[in-house]
């Protein structure tokens, strides 16, 4: 309990590696945790990551599954911190595909975490956070053990 708490939005196998015990130990514990409602489960994509009970609303569950995403979270720490930026820009300073990037982004859209603000003259546009969602993402990296190993070393330069 104290792990999960610690380090909101981990995922069984994170658990299992990190504390050294077999995953049928975790998904037994994992179990117990939530139906005794001390842990609650919330699906993020493939994986199904746990929180403490009563941690947060939804949308910040969410940010907080999403930054422990590699790519995504990459997007959302870019985003919160920076000027917002063109496909183009982001894709390269995130190493990625046009075609990559554009599958992110869609996932992000769909999820209300990213809009597209258009730009006279341009194709696109800029991409930028929805309103409030910079916010959470201050917040959620306040806390150093919610974020994926990498994701704050995220250079702004080409």
């Amino acid at each position: 309990m104290a792990y999960i708490n610690a380090n909101p939005g981990v995922y069984l196998r994170e658990i299992s590696e990190d504390l050294g015990l077999s995953m049928g130990v975790v998904q037994y514990h994992i179990w117990v945790l939530t139906k005794n409602g001390e842990v609650e489960d919330y699906r993020c994509g493939r994986y199904r990551r746990f929180f403490g009970a009563a941690k947060g609303e939804e949308v910040e569950r969410k940010v907080v599954s999403l930054l422990r995403q590699g790519t995504a979270g990459r997007i959302l720490m870019l985003l919160s911190t920076g000027p917002p930026l063109t496909h183009t820009k982001l894709a390269t300073v995130l190493g990625l595909t046009s075609q990559a990037l554009t599958w992110q982004m869609k996932r992000l859209r769909e999820m209300g975490m990213v809009q597209t603000s258009p730009v006279m003259g341009r194709s696109g546009g800029l991409y930028t956070l929805v309103e409030g969602i910079s916010q959470q993402v201050r917040a959620a990296t306040g806390a150093a053990s919610t974020i994926a190993p990498g994701v704050l070393q995220t250079p702004l330069t080409s």
